[in-house]
């Protein structure tokens, strides 16, 4: 019990519950309004109903809260004792004899008097089924007056009529084996009672068995009625009887002993008092019915419209496969597992590109097939195709993928896959400019180390190379012959084969089912602008050298790699080498000068030393050539003169773009992988003028280098490019010199009057010598230096760098010369 009031035992008389007072007044209030709340979250209903009865039983709504005279005083009236019944006109205002219907219940701490129901008079007789016409002619004693303060929810004179609004069918006699007293079958107002019979099977008693009544003392004697405390919190409705539903209230916390607690319910909960409902509300309560069954029914016909078909299944699964979005594929198959089925084909057979399309939808008994082709291109191998057949099935009212080891290839069986065979036709040759084979093992060293060599392919590579190799396979392993493997192998005669899952390639039986084929193609040959005469005059003219020397030459008008030599072998230094470029990148520094606005005629001066930027700078030879022309101080390579201009005229950006037009930081995509010049753009004045004289963050390659006197010679800068078929698919665009001819009269200068004066060149020679120091030295010693010489004769550039040469001029000019000599 939640409360200090007794219950009711059997044969013992129930009185109303004395009146709270003081402090506990509020704290029954608020319980007494808790217990009130409607259940379900109905609405509560209007104070009064008027109008004549309704013609069918409406839901269950909760009266309000009791009223007593003076409310809002301190304190609430105390309740006299019931007094004897009144009598009235019948169980209903007709005038049947309330003994019929038996006397009132016993008093509940949750009723008011005057309004609980009323208990049968007979124990071996239930109380009638819901009414279904005439009340019966049993008169019935009259109610108990109501005290002052608990008045009925209406009288007649100002509310519902003195006819029973809902009277008993003639000749119904209630079931003898209820006990205890009707729910709520009041003697005036309100609906009659639920007779067992007539229970909701689904309702809960009190004890948790919908079939059994609670524990606790029961009632077999009449007892009075008695109002609830407080009203009812709610109720739900069963059916019951042939014309409708019937209020059965629900359950409720404050259920006591005995059958429905001290009032004696038989359903052990509170019962609420029944209000009548207008016609109106019956009206409106039939109207929304229909509109909610309508939505519903409009809402189950979309449903039903919109299921997806078998063919956006069979289209959404097509465009995951050819996407090779292998979980897609999964999301929209039954069964199987698609993902590791197509991951383990593709390593399999080296699928590089999927296009499957479908045909026309063909329903078969409770499912549907969707024939499809797929074609697979397939690495070193081409295009392969087949045919199959997706089997769709209706899963939870969506259609599916049937997945099996069928729809991957009709040929596959449970636990098999596919691999593939393959068999190399003969491989592509490499050749030169003038189509001579270059890798019939005759070429010099350094063509050797360009063309690269051919191996055997080893566990470790079959990764990288794809399915088509097995281990032993031949395969490029450097130079060339790696860098265009795929073009040089062709495509290997391939079959696919039908295995158990897990066997490798270089495992299949002989005897293994063909599932088809493709027929391969010999290898491609691969054409290098390498020139055999050129090439020749450059390994002769470095052979014997007793320093690290590469030499490139170039074809300035198409940007062709002519001759890459290199001494000692090993390490082609020619194309990978990286250097400073010392006094060769004058050239471009003398162009961002002429591009501020400095003119040829400019007068320039050249001391022995001078300070820039908290850096001292001096000339090769302790030179000083005073006051010099623009040429003068180019061709004499006057390190002080040009430093002093730069910190004049230029800035960090300026130089970098006069050193990009020249392709630093730019990738030659030559046709095969060669080191990329780098210039970060200088930022101070210091790291200015000391890259303007090739040295700071300066760094270059031979082949780089080679590419500055062909941009002079041809006036446009070209990437280097070595693979003329097939030819380079992004090399960068011809960048125009707009002082290529400036710079053309000072790189003759360079040969006639300046620092390669004395080598000897003949002809009309262009070119540029430099000194580019490295690495540190002891205190008072000069730092070692790489010997540079660069320059043109007709349609050829070149480049010579002398590792640790210590100087241009003396040490990689002559080599120049030598090479243009054997042309």
């Amino acid at each position: 019990m939640d409360d200090d009031r007794r219950p009711s035992g059997p044969g013992e008389p129930s009185s109303p519950p004395p009146a709270p007072s003081g402090r506990h007044d509020g704290d029954a209030n608020r319980r007494l309004e808790q217990d009130a709340a409607p259940a379900y979250g109905a609405p509560a209903p209007p104070e009064h109903s008027e109008g004549p009865p309704p013609e069918a039983p409406r839901p269950y709504a909760p009266p309000p809260s009791p009223q007593w005279p003076g409310a809002g005083s301190a304190e609430p009236p105390r309740h006299p004792a019931p007094e004897p019944p009144q009598q009235q006109p019948g169980a209903h205002g007709d005038g049947t004899p309330a003994e019929q219907w038996g006397q009132a219940a016993p008093s509940s701490p949750y009723s008011i008097p005057g309004r609980g129901p009323a208990g049968p008079s007979h124990p071996d007789r239930q109380p009638p089924s819901p009414p279904h016409g005439p009340a019966p002619s049993v008169p019935q004693e009259a109610p108990p007056p109501y005290a002052a303060d608990h008045r009925p929810p209406f009288t007649p004179a100002e509310g519902p009529p003195a006819a029973a609004p809902y009277p008993p069918p003639e000749g119904h006699t209630p079931a003898a084996s209820h006990d205890g007293p009707p729910p709520y079958a009041a003697t005036g107002h309100g609906y009659p009672s639920v007779p067992a019979d007539d229970r909701d099977p689904f309702a809960s008693s009190a004890a948790g068995d919908p079939f059994s009544p609670p524990d606790g003392p029961r009632h077999t004697e009449p007892q009075p009625a008695v109002a609830p405390a407080a009203p009812p919190s709610g109720a739900v409705f069963t059916r019951g009887g042939a014309s409708g539903p019937v209020p059965v209230p629900p359950e409720t916390p404050h259920a006591g002993p005995g059958p429905g607690g001290p009032g004696g319910d038989p359903f052990g909960s509170d019962r609420p008092v029944p209000r009548r409902r207008s016609r109106k509300g019956l009206l409106i309560g039939i109207v929304s019915a229909v509109v909610v069954l309508a939505l519903a029914g409009g809402g189950a016909s979309w449903y039903v419209l919109t299921l997806p078909e078998p063919e956006e299944t069979a289209a959404a699964y097509v465009r995951a496969w050819n996407s090779q979005d292998y979980a897609a594929m999964t999301g929209l198959a039954d069964g199987g597992d698609p993902a590791a089925a197509f991951k383990r084909l593709d390593g399999n057979l080296g699928i590089e590109q999927t296009r499957v399309t479908t045909g026309a939808v063909e329903e078969v008994g409770d499912g549907a097939v969707v024939p499809f082709e797929a074609t697979f291109t397939l690495s070193n191998a081409g295009e392969w195709s087949y045919s199959g057949e997706l089997p769709l099935v209706r899963v939870e009212r969506e259609w599916k993928v049937d997945f099996g080891p069928g729809v991957v290839h009709p040929d596959l069986g449970e636990g098999q896959t596919l691999v593939r065979t393959n068999e190399w036709g003969e491989r592509g040759h490499i050749l030169a400019a003038d189509g001579s084979r270059l890798d019939d093992g005759t070429a010099s060293g350094s063509v050797q180390m360009i063309l690269g060599e051919v191996g055997t392919a080893a566990e470790e590579d079959l990764a990288d190379l794809g399915a088509a190799y097995e281990v032993g396979d031949p395969v490029g392993v450097s130079g060339v012959q790696k860098a265009y493997e795929e073009r040089l192998a062709g495509e290997a005669s391939t079959a696919i084969r039908v295995v158990e899952a897990g066997t490798a390639p270089q495992d299949v039986p002989e005897d293994a089912p063909t599932a088809g084929s493709i027929e391969g193609q010999d290898g491609k040959d691969v054409t290098l602008s390498i020139d055999p005469a050129v090439q020749a005059a450059a390994a002769q003219a470095i052979i014997g050298q007793s320093k690290p020397t590469a030499m490139v030459a170039l074809r300035p008008s198409t940007g062709e790699v002519l001759a890459a030599a290199n001494v000692p072998g090993g390490f082609n230094r020619a194309l990978d080498g990286q250097y400073p470029a010392g006094s060769i990148f004058k050239i471009i520094s003398y162009n961002a000068l002429l591009d501020s606005g400095m003119g040829m005629d400019a007068a320039m001066n050249c001391p022995k030393t001078t300070e820039v930027g908290g850096r001292t700078y001096k000339n090769a030879g302790d030179a000083a050539y005073g006051a010099q022309t623009v040429t003068e101080a180019f061709a004499t390579s006057c390190n002080t003169a040009l430093v002093q201009e730069v910190a004049d005229r230029l800035d960090g950006a300026s130089l970098l773009a006069s050193a990009e037009q020249f392709g630093f930081n730019t990738g030659f995509h030559s046709g095969l992988p060669v080191f990329k010049p780098s210039l970060p753009q200088p930022d101070s004045v210091s790291l200015l003028t000391a890259s303007s004289i090739g040295q700071g963050k300066v760094l270059t390659s031979p082949l780089h280098m080679a590419s500055l006197p062909a941009a002079v010679a041809d006036g446009s800068w070209r990437a280097p490019m070595l693979v003329t078929e097939p030819a380079p698919a992004e090399r960068p665009e011809p960048a125009p010199i707009a002082n290529a001819q400036n710079l053309r009269d000072m790189t003759r200068a360079v040969v006639t009057e300046g620092t390669a004066e004395n080598v000897g060149f003949t002809g009309e020679v262009h070119g540029k010598s430099g000194t580019a120091e490295y690495g540190t030295a002891a205190e008072g010693e000069e730092l070692p230096a790489h010997g540079w010489f660069v320059g043109y004769e007709g349609d050829i550039a070149f480049a010579v760098v002398v590792e640790d040469g210590q100087s241009g001029s003396g040490a990689a000019a002559p080599l120049a010369k030598s090479f243009l000599d054997a042309l």
